[in-house]
């Protein structure tokens, strides 16, 4: 999720309608009756994405699958904005979500054992996977049977790398790799 700051306090309704005058967005949902924020749907390359404006001066983007979609989509985003922009706007992006491979099953029921109870959350009843919190980190790791790991909580590709091989290192070092 990426959030882009106008650096002022935002008319909603002024901004719905600046914004259904537009071609890029195609979906403008504002009732302040229901959310306090006006939801969004800006269209990019054959896709639409999520863009939810607040009054605050911030927008929260959501469903880039890459920094560089990101980057595209914020800057349809202050095109259209332009009319209200008074200074730059920036961005900042707060939470990636990424996906790994390990190239086996895992035995889940062993790595909560392994990782630590206060640390997992496991009822393969509810969620197929199991939830890890990693002690020294704020990311959130879910783990499936299958090998795949997704890793949220981090802002940087390099960070979700270098925590994706710190899992590895774990499940090394209990013993689940092969």
């Amino acid at each position: 999720m990426g959030v882009l700051d106008f650096h002022r306090e935002l008319d909603l309704k002024a901004v719905a309608d600046l914004l259904e005058s537009t071609d890029v967005v195609s979906e403008v949902n504002y009732s302040p009756a229901e959310n306090h924020w006006l939801q969004t749907r800006f269209k990019i390359d054959s896709e639409s994405k999520y863009v939810a404006f607040y009054r605050s001066g911030t927008c929260a983007i959501v469903g880039c699958n890459s920094i560089q979609k990101l980057n595209e989509l914020s800057e349809r985003i202050i095109d259209s904005m332009s009319p209200v922009i008074r200074k730059n706007p920036t961005l900042e992006v707060k939470n990636l979500v990424c996906v790994g491979e390990i190239n086996q099953n895992l035995n889940l029921e062993r790595i909560a054992i392994e990782a630590g109870l206060e640390q997992i959350e496991y009822e393969p009843e509810q969620f197929p996977g199991l939830i890890y919190r990693a002690i020294n980190s704020q990311a959130v790791y879910l783990i499936f049977a299958s090998g795949k790991v997704v890793i949220t909580g981090t802002s940087t590709i390099d960070g979700a790398e270098q925590l994706f091989r710190d899992l590895i290192g774990e499940l090394s070092e209990w013993g689940i790799l092969d």
